[in-house]
């Protein structure tokens, strides 16, 4: 193997490239460069699916709101949905912190305001895979109930967008990604994905680029 290869992706990641192409170098790197390609076409899916997600679960938790309320985000329905406990520890900060965060990141607009819809965009895949985590099971998931299918399990659906996350993460961290769990990134998200539409699922199908590039696996 060059050394500029080695200086460029680092002994320690190589090494998982050579066992997989049986220490054939050529081949090792044409699993890199193949991988790399795989991992970007799983981010542009995961990209179409985020925004999906987010929005499904804004339109629920924009039932929440009370009278006289605007949105969810805001301090008091926020802190109605993230309570903070009278005593224990406080399993809501990090979701509460993580608001503030992407409050401050998005900024104001024009009119001094800060747009809810800003705001949401600069939430993680990791804060809407949280929302349906059981600890918020009284007070987020009555509200996502209702825009998901009729017995919708909050527990499976956990499960599998808890999943989608570790993968989303390893992907955007340019790890090596198998093809089963490739295959199984692509089952899960489709399955939620029909949660809001069939439309929007066949449409992530029809675009997503993942199984032709399993297919070209050197």
């Amino acid at each position: 193997m060059d050394q500029w290869i080695v200086d460029w992706l680092s002994a320690e990641r190589l090494q998982r490239y050579l066992v997989a192409a049986g220490h054939d170098s050529e081949r090792a790197l044409s699993l890199y460069e193949w991988n790399t390609r795989l991992n970007a076409s799983l981010l542009h899916d995961f990209a179409h699916f985020e925004v999906g997600v987010r929005n499904l679960y804004d339109r629920g938790l924009l039932l929440s709101l009370r009278t006289g309320e605007t949105h969810w985000l805001d301090p008091a329905p926020h802190l109605r949905l993230y309570p903070v406990p009278a005593q224990g520890r406080d399993t809501n900060l990090r979701s509460r912190r993580e608001v503030e965060k992407a409050r401050s990141k998005a900024g104001q607009n024009r009119s001094g305001r800060t747009s809810h819809g800003a705001v949401l965009a600069e939430l993680t895949f990791g804060f809407w895979a949280l929302m349906t985590a059981h600890r918020l099971e009284r007070t987020v998931w009555p509200h996502l109930e209702q825009v998901l299918p009729a017995g919708t399990d909050r527990a499976r659906l956990h499960e599998s967008m808890t999943a989608l996350n570790r993968t989303r993460n390893r992907v955007a961290h340019h790890e090596p990604t198998q093809p089963a769990d490739a295959q199984a990134t692509l089952r899960r998200m489709r399955r939620i994905a029909i949660y809001l539409s069939q439309d929007f699922a066949d449409h992530m199908e029809e675009t997503s680029t993942v199984r032709a590039i399993l297919s070209q696996r050197p």
